[in-house]
């Protein structure tokens, strides 16, 4: 993804600093793929119900004032995928609460939710007035089913304050987000899909204010 970036024209991000506050909260976006084909087995039981308890035991790492969201694959209504929880702190027993209650249905359309999901991000990044870091993590087991993922993942590296973490779930070979993104995981049982999570989410780049880019962002100073 590093040469991407530095390919890519960065898209200018306008806010009003008059309806943010600056934060340098971390923020985790995840992309969990309820598509029909979880309903299969790998690694001694469905791949829907290992991902659950992965997923459960992950959670337990994650701090009460870092923000998470969640979008869904395969919901089977409108385009196929929704955000299923917004972006905020507090909420890991909503969001294990939506996950643990998920059956496994329609498609993968990754390319959509990611991109709807860049925008999501983006409108957070407006409310912490650019501070914080931001993260996408998907899970998948397959590929994607809708529009081709080259043109939501060059959107996604026009913003080059979003990593992309990707975990290819019980997968015959690596997924075609592996070339778009800044880490992909190949997990082939639960244990490994754990510890992909808990590598996607570690803190290895935590908001330096210090190194803060201001050619990422651009305050639209006619609304104050």
């Amino acid at each position: 993804q590093e040469d991407q970036e530095s390919e890519t024209p960065q898209i200018t991000i306008l806010f009003d600093e008059s309806e943010g506050v600056a934060s340098t909260a971390s923020n985790y976006y995840f992309l969990f793929d309820m598509s029909g084909s979880m309903d299969e087995r790998c690694s001694g039981k469905r791949k829907i119900d290992g991902a659950k308890e992965a997923v459960t035991r992950f959670m337990k790492n994650i701090l009460d004032d870092v923000n998470i969201g969640l979008m869904l694959l395969g919901t089977r209504s409108g385009d196929d995928y929704a955000e299923a929880l917004p972006i905020a702190s507090g909420n890991k027993e909503e969001f294990l609460k939506i996950i643990n209650s998920l059956h496994p249905s329609g498609g993968t359309p990754l390319g959509e939710a990611l991109s709807a999901s860049v925008d999501k991000i983006v409108e957070q990044y407006k409310k912490q007035l650019g501070y914080g870091t931001y993260r996408i993590i998907i899970i998948t087991d397959g590929e994607q089913t809708g529009i081709d993922l080259k043109k939501p993942c060059n959107y996604l590296a026009q913003h080059g304050f979003i990593g992309l973490y990707s975990i290819g779930l019980c997968m015959k070979s690596s997924h075609t987000l592996k070339k778009y993104s800044l880490s992909y995981r190949a997990a082939n049982n639960y244990e490994e899909l754990e510890q992909a999570l808990v590598e996607a989410t570690a803190e290895s780049d935590v908001f330096d204010p210090n190194l803060f880019d201001e050619n990422l962002y651009k305050a639209d100073s006619t609304n104050r």
